[in-house]
Order: structure tokens, then C-alpha cells, then sequence
């Protein structure tokens, strides 16, 4: 029989109502512990907890140590780590040289400016609104850029150093941080690359990039010579990475470039550049350019080229247009100023004298189906008038029934066409000539006259040049000297013989034939300068477009004066003029005649004695101009009686400021006669 089960409210198992019991779990459940075991167990804790302790004070005692060897004991290895953190390489170019004209006129040097620096930071807006207008003059920045570089950044923050720009004159840059902290604004001087001259013979001379390295012109043709040593040295640097100054001037570690001595001459450059001036002023033309050498040397005196840019300004850098050298990139169609080569080449292989006689068929004759014109029909002509009268059937018989096509191609090609000059100027071409085997009558009828093949007025002043030293070709030259730190001429470029290209009797004649061109009747008539006798050529050709003859001209002029003893020979091409006449005579020659007056007074060129007017009430023995004193300057002249005309005329190729006060005669000049002056010096004139 199954026992009972209890009952009543504290039967036992009995659960009350309602309630429920927690399960217990293993550890719940009662464990008998020994009490020896417990002991040895809280023994070995004891004992491991000591050896913890202990090893946790060694090693703490070991940092110590440690920390107080690194502190107090000196170590090259981690002092030289820890100076590591403080500095950085930087690379340090020397000074890059200067370029100077043949009298030591600087052209381009590099010189240190300041650049604005400023930490918007630390400037309050109302120091930032007092300067902005200042900053916006002085850097030719805008005033919205300006304000941009003290504006609060995305961050939220404002930046801590900003540039605000660079070369900038130094007085005002100074008044702008004027009364500032050093933290707030400040300058830091800098190098830069100026030109003095700003724009005087930029496209030749050319620019330095950002690195300060040659980009265009002689500035990278000469990189070699102008660019400074390079070194590499550690810069000190604060815990914020910004350089220390440690007082160390650039040009104390690092060797600056050589300087170079051009062949230029920075008056008669000014003077050619004027009268281009005048020409695109006049003609409205694309473009005009002008090259002046001397005829001895073969030295180029002046190579000036326009339109032109300042090379100062950044903003103009960017158009190629305005640093183009088209004396020397420019291949143009020269036209009749071929024709003299053409017939010194017949003289000198005595095929013909200027007294032959040539039949040019009153100005039409045909080669094959083309014709061709003279702008001045002729009949029976000697060589002499074919020259003067500027024939085109003349030329083409001296190339055709005379010399043939190897002899005249060959002339040609001595006289420096179709080949290189030299120079080694960027983007300079050596022009386009037919070969002898393979060209065609009408090639080379249009060849005598200067269309169908291409040249440079490098290459046209060289050849014409030629003609004047008495048939001797001389290497066209750019550089004079090479100069040492020091200034002193280290290598000297002498001038350097070519060849001989005709013989001095056939280049007297030809001089003679030149001259004619000058002469009354003759189609070069403004090209005169009064006092001197004037060799030279007219040319007119037809530009290609789109492989065709278009209705565009190129008008040329090339001679060299005085004609009975040549010192210099100019090139003068005036690319497309647009307004008034296209004739080389009329748009080309008078530049030409402008840059010869200058240059033979400005070279001390006495006049020929039969062309040489005295002035009426003025002695016979004072000067008629202002003279050169070999150094570059001009003196001077006592214009003391002179009209305001006489004064002025007389004074003008100096390139000076002249003011003048009153009318009538001359009765006070400051400076005084016998001054010497430079381009740009002011000169006050009073008349009374």
C-alpha cells in the first residue's frame, strides 16, 4: 500500500501558490572543501603575487634607468634622429647670370624682390579691410581673389600663411606691413628674373619659366652658360615644418651662372624698335621685324620683331604670339630682294657685266603656259637698270640663259640660303630651295625673282651684308663674350669667316647697281638718308595660302650704307600690310632709312662731304647731333640759336624725354651741352 501523502498548508513538497522556485545550478550546489588544500592554494597565490610585484618594480626601475641614460648621456645616433625630424633637403640654385648689350647695358638680370606673405590667423578684419585696396594695386591682383585668401575655409578655420604675391616694389610692399606683427604679415625676398627693358628685343631675348630655367629665347639658348650651380643642403625647420633662416645667402654655397655679353646694341635695338613701331602704325600690318648687322663681323646689332610683350608680365608670357622671333622663325617669300644675289652670281662668272644688254620684252614673257610680269615694263635693258627698275624677266633670263639652275642654286646656297645660320635660335628654320636636278624652268624663272623659295631676314640681312664686305660672308653672331663671376671676359666670341663669295670687284659693282635703286627713277627712292649713300633693294612678294598665291604681300627692303664704305646692313619686312600702298618702296624702305640715320649717327658715321647741309644760324662747327662716346651714352650737342624743329630733330634718335617750354629759338637746355645721357633721361628745352 502506497504511503499518504501529506497534506495542510506546510506539507512537505508542497509549493505555494503562485510562486515559483529559482532551479539551482552546479555551483549552487554545496562543495566540501578541504581545509589544507585551501591553505597551500592561498600560499602559491601569496607567493606569485610577490614575484609580480617585484618584476613590475625592476621593470619600471629599468625604464628609469633607461630614460635617465637617454636624457643625461649624450648619443650621436639619436641625436642625429632627433635632428632629423627638424630639417629637410632643399635643392639651392645659384644666382643665374645677366645678359648685357655690347656696352654692358643690362637686358636681363636676376635681382631679390619681396613677396607678400600673410597669416590670415592672426589678422583682425579690420587690419585685413585696411589693406586689401593696397594688396590689389601693389600684386595686380583682383579684389575678390584678394579677399578670398582671408576668408574662413571650409574647415572653418582660417589658413595660417598664405602668398599674396611676389616681385613686387619694394617701398610699397613695405608700407603694407607697416605696423604689423612679424606673425601677421611679413615680407620674404625672393629671386626674380627682370627685364629692364621690358619689352626692348623681348622676342629675341625670351624668358625664364617658374624653375627659373631658360623657356624661350636666348635665355634657353644660353641655358648652359646663364644657368647657376646646384647644391643640396639641409634646411633647418621649426616643429611646424616651416624653414628657419639661418642668415645663409644662396650665393654662399651655391656658384652663380656665367654672365653674357651680347652682340646687340641696346640704342640702335631702341631705334629699330621705333621704327617698327611707326610701320604697323602706319600699314596696320599682321607683323613687322627688322634685323641690323654689322658688316665687318657679321655681329647682329639690333633684331627687333612686332607685335611685342613685356616679359615682366606674367599675363603676357602667355601669348607665344607676342615673344614669336620671326626674324628667325619667320620663313617669308623675299621677292625682289633676291634679284642682286642672282646677278652677282652672273658678274662673278663673267657671263655678264651691269652694261649687258637684256631684252625684257616691255614686261610680259612667257615659259610654257605661265606668264610673267613686270610691275615696271621695260624693253632692251642693261643688268645695271634690270636691278634699278626692279625687273622680274631680267632676273629670270640672268638665272635661265645664263648661269642655268646648278650655278644659281649654288650661289645661292653660298650666300646663305637654305641653310642653317648658326645661331641656334628655337624655332628657327633653314628656308625652302628646289635642288638643281629636279627643278623646273618656271621654277627656277620664279626663283631668280624670289617666289617659290623661302627665307629669313636673318638669312637676307646675312646675304646683303655680304654683298658690303666686299663679297666675304661672315657667321652671323649673336653672342660677344662669355663673362666669369666676376665679370671679366672669360671667352670671347671673335668673328668667324665663311667663305668668299664673289670677289671685291663684283661686289663694288653690285654696290653701284644697289645704289641706283635709290637713285631718282629708281623703286627705293625713300629709302635715302640724307649725308649717306644708300645700296639697296626693293622686294614685293605674293603669301601661300592654303597652297595658292593670295592677294597678301610681304613688302621687304634690304641694303647696307654708306654704300662707298659699308658698316652696316639692315633687313626691314613689313608681313601684310592693310592700309595704303603694298610696295616694298613705299611701306618697308622708310623704316629702313629711319634705322640707318639713327645708326650712323648714333655709330659716329661721318656724312659724305658733298651731302652734308649747314644749318643756317648755326655755327659751322657745332655738332649737327648728339654724338656716341663708344660706352653706350650719347652727349649732348650745344643747340644754343636752333629752331624748335632744328633742336628736337637733332636730339630724337637719343631716345630721351624731351620737354620743351616756349617758341622761337633756343636760348637755354638742360643738361647742358656736352652731358652725357642715356635713353629715357629727360632733357628740358627753352625757346624764346
Amino acid at each position: 500500500m502506497k504511503p499518504a501523502r501529506p497534506h495542510g498548508k506546510h506539507a512537505a513538497g508542497k509549493r505555494p501558490a503562485g510562486r515559483r522556485l529559482p532551479a539551482r545550478s552546479w555551483f549552487d550546489r554545496p562543495r566540501r572543501v578541504e581545509p589544507k588544500a585551501d591553505a597551500e592554494l592561498l600560499a602559491a597565490t601569496r607567493v606569485r603575487a610577490r614575484f609580480a610585484a617585484w618584476g613590475l618594480c625592476v621593470a619600471l626601475l629599468l625604464l628609469c634607468l633607461r630614460a635617465g641614460w637617454v636624457m643625461g648621456v649624450p648619443d650621436e645616433r639619436l641625436e642625429e634622429r632627433g635632428r632629423e625630424q627638424f630639417r629637410a633637403s632643399v635643392e639651392v640654385r645659384g644666382r643665374r647670370g645677366n645678359l648685357y648689350d655690347r656696352h654692358g647695358r643690362v637686358l636681363a638680370a636676376t635681382t631679390n624682390l619681396p613677396s607678400l606673405y600673410a597669416n590670415p590667423a592672426k589678422l583682425t578684419d579690420a587690419e585685413v579691410e585696411a589693406r586689401v585696396s593696397a594688396i590689389v594695386t601693389l600684386t595686380g591682383k583682383s579684389e575678390s581673389w584678394v579677399r578670398s585668401r582671408f576668408a574662413v575655409r571650409a574647415d572653418g578655420k582660417k589658413a595660417r600663411e598664405v602668398k599674396l604675391g611676389d616681385a613686387l616694389a619694394p617701398a610699397e610692399a613695405r608700407a603694407i606691413v607697416h605696423g604689423l606683427g612679424r606673425d601677421q604679415m611679413w615680407l620674404v625676398d625672393e629671386p626674380v628674373r627682370v627685364y629692364p627693358g621690358r619689352d626692348l628685343a623681348a622676342p629675341l631675348l625670351g624668358f625664364t619659366d617658374v624653375f627659373d630655367e631658360g623657356a624661350a629665347g636666348m635665355e634657353k639658348v644660353l641655358e648652359k652658360e646663364l644657368a647657376g650651380e646646384t647644391v643640396r643642403l639641409l634646411q633647418e625647420r621649426d616643429r611646424k615644418g616651416r624653414a628657419i633662416d639661418g642668415g645663409l645667402d644662396d650665393s654662399d654655397v651655391a656658384n652663380a651662372g656665367h654672365s653674357v655679353m651680347l652682340t646687340l646694341d641696346a640704342s640702335i635695338q631702341f631705334a629699330t624698335e621705333r621704327a617698327l613701331d611707326g610701320a604697323m602704325a602706319a600699314s596696320q600690318p599682321l607683323a613687322a621685324m627688322a634685323v641690323v648687322m654689322d658688316v665687318k663681323t657679321g655681329a647682329i646689332l639690333a633684331i627687333g620683331s612686332r607685335p611685342s610683350g613685356n616679359p615682366n608680365d606674367n599675363a603676357a608670357r602667355a601669348q607665344a604670339d607676342l615673344f614669336k622671333n620671326r626674324p628667325a622663325m619667320d620663313q617669308i617669300e623675299p621677292g625682289s630682294v633676291f634679284k642682286p644675289f642672282v646677278a652677282a652670281a652672273a658678274i662673278e662668272e663673267g657671263l655678264v657685266t651691269p652694261e649687258t644688254m637684256i631684252d625684257c620684252e616691255l614686261g610680259r614673257m612667257a615659259i610654257g603656259p605661265a606668264v610673267i610680269k613686270d610691275d615696271h615694263p621695260k624693253g632692251v635693258i642693261s643688268v645695271h637698270d634690270v636691278i634699278k627698275f626692279s625687273s622680274n624677266i631680267g632676273a629670270a633670263k640672268l638665272a635661265m640663259q645664263y648661269l642655268g639652275a646648278e650655278k644659281s642654286l649654288a650661289y645661292l646656297k653660298a650666300f646663305g640660303f637654305g641653310r642653317s645660320t648658326g645661331l641656334g635660335l628655337p624655332g628657327e628654320w633653314r628656308g625652302t630651295m628646289r635642288k638643281a636636278d629636279n627643278i623646273k624652268p618656271i621654277e627656277l624663272a620664279t626663283t631668280a625673282f624670289g617666289q617659290g623659295v623661302t627665307a629669313s631676314p636673318i638669312q637676307l640681312v646675312s646675304a646683303v651684308a655680304t654683298l658690303a664686305n666686299g663679297g666675304v660672308r661672315m657667321h652671323p653672331r649673336l653672342v660677344e663674350a662669355i663673362l666669369d663671376r666676376n665679370g671679366q671676359v672669360e671667352l670671347p666670341r671673335e668673328p668667324r669667316e665663311d667663305a668668299r663669295v664673289i670677289s671685291e670687284e663684283t661686289a663694288r659693282a653690285m654696290a653701284l647697281m644697289m645704289e641706283a635703286v635709290t637713285e631718282e627713277g629708281g623703286t627705293g627712292t625713300r629709302a635715302r638718308v640724307p649725308g649717306y649713300r644708300v645700296a639697296g633693294k626693293t622686294g614685293t612678294a605674293q603669301k601661300v595660302a592654303n597652297g595658292v598665291y593670295s592677294t597678301e604681300r610681304i613688302s621687304s627692303f634690304v641694303g647696307f650704307l654708306p654704300a662707298d664704305r659699308p658698316e652696316i646692313a639692315i633687313a626691314v619686312a613689313v608681313d601684310s600690310p592693310t592700309v595704303g600702298s603694298k610696295y616694298g618702296g613705299i611701306v618697308a624702305a622708310p623704316v629702313f632709312s629711319e634705322i640707318g640715320a639713327f645708326s650712323m649717327r648714333y655709330l659716329g658715321i661721318a656724312p659724305d662731304a658733298a651731302e652734308a647741309e649747314p644749318e643756317p644760324l648755326v655755327a659751322a662747327a657745332a655738332p649737327l647731333e648728339v654724338r656716341a662716346d663708344g660706352q653706350g651714352r650719347w652727349i649732348l650737342p650745344d643747340l644754343s640759336g636752333r629752331t624748335l624743329r632744328a633742336a628736337v630733330t637733332a636730339i630724337e634718335p637719343a631716345g630721351l624725354d624731351i620737354a620743351v617750354e616756349g617758341s622761337g629759338r633756343l636760348v637755354a637746355q638742360s643738361p647742358p651741352a656736352g652731358t652725357p645721357v642715356v635713353p629715357g633721361d629727360a632733357v628740358v628745352l627753352s625757346f624764346n
